[in-house]
């Protein structure tokens, strides 16, 4: 179990794409070449070259890339400065980058800082509106650790995997997001910065902390891919009301409140298949 305080829910992130014709100079490569085909594997580029070089994962440190953000109309230079292995992640997939835009007059890193302070970055295939949802397989998009996609991968919800007997981490994945964000009916974030919050779900793959009981924590919801099931308590009762989430989101009518809302009754399927759990003051 790993207990997070989580950061807003509108954190940093960027969609992207490599601009018509972007170019590479590192140390193995002095003299710039075009890049043919970008892809991401796991939170990695693979860069594939008009020579018919590849170059992918940490080979990218030092690499300068002219990308196109979102919402930018003209591409920008983009030096990846570091590149490290996710402490965090115990099988060691989970690249975390460091980027700094290089374009303009004083270099900007492109992150904001995470709850440890630090500002990584990495690719995920796919592309992601501001409120979380995935709009579109095709292209990539560059998720921040200090955002709800970034989180959730290192939470261990990897999107592109698939485990063993063909449990799809994608839906996990976005679960955590709907969950991060405190999006209960999967149409807007309510959460804020700085909230304790305890994860965990029916795979072990986060698990309930051993506080549990002990601590100021209780059972806030259980969570799918298009939101709460259920709701015991919502998060910040400022920005959602268990009033106001029974007139905003019909389809939890009859699941508000700590009298339904049992974590024992989510993990029955009550409610339906619930994937994730969480608790918070």
């Amino acid at each position: 179990m790993r207990t997070f305080i989580k950061c807003a829910a509108g954190a940093l992130f960027f969609c992207a794409a490599f601009a018509s014709a972007p170019t590479l100079a590192t140390a193995t490569a002095p003299q710039p070449e075009r890049i043919e085909k970008t892809e991401v594997v796991g939170t990695a580029f693979r860069l594939t070259f008009s020579s018919g070089k590849v170059l992918q994962g940490k080979e990218l440190v030092g690499a300068t890339l002219s990308l196109r953000l979102s919402g930018d109309a003209v591409a920008h230079r983009v030096r990846v400065d570091d590149i490290v292995t996710d402490s965090r992640d115990p099988d060691g997939e989970v690249l975390l980058h460091k980027v700094t835009v290089v374009d303009g007059p004083t270099p900007v890193e492109l992150c904001d800082p995470d709850p440890d302070g630090n500002r990584w970055m990495f690719p995920l295939k796919g592309q992601w509106n501001s409120e979380g949802k995935m709009i579109s397989q095709s292209g990539f998009t560059l998720t921040c650790s200090a955002g709800a996609q970034g989180k959730c991968v290192r939470f261990g919800y990897k999107p592109w995997k698939t485990l063993s007997d063909g449990t799809d981490l994608a839906e996990y994945h976005r679960a955590c997001v709907n969950m991060v964000r405190a999006d209960y009916c999967g149409d807007h974030a309510t959460t804020r910065t700085g909230m304790k919050i305890d994860i965990y779900d029916d795979r072990g793959i986060e698990q309930e902390a051993e506080s549990s009981g002990r601590d100021d924590l209780s059972f806030e919801a259980a969570w799918s891919a298009t939101g709460a099931v259920c709701v015991a308590h919502t998060r910040v009762p400022e920005k959602m009301t268990l009033e106001d989430l029974q007139n905003s989101c019909p389809r939890l009518a009859n699941r508000l409140g700590p009298a339904p809302c049992t974590a024992e009754n989510a993990k029955a399927g009550l409610f339906g298949k619930a994937l994730i759990f969480n608790r918070s003051r």
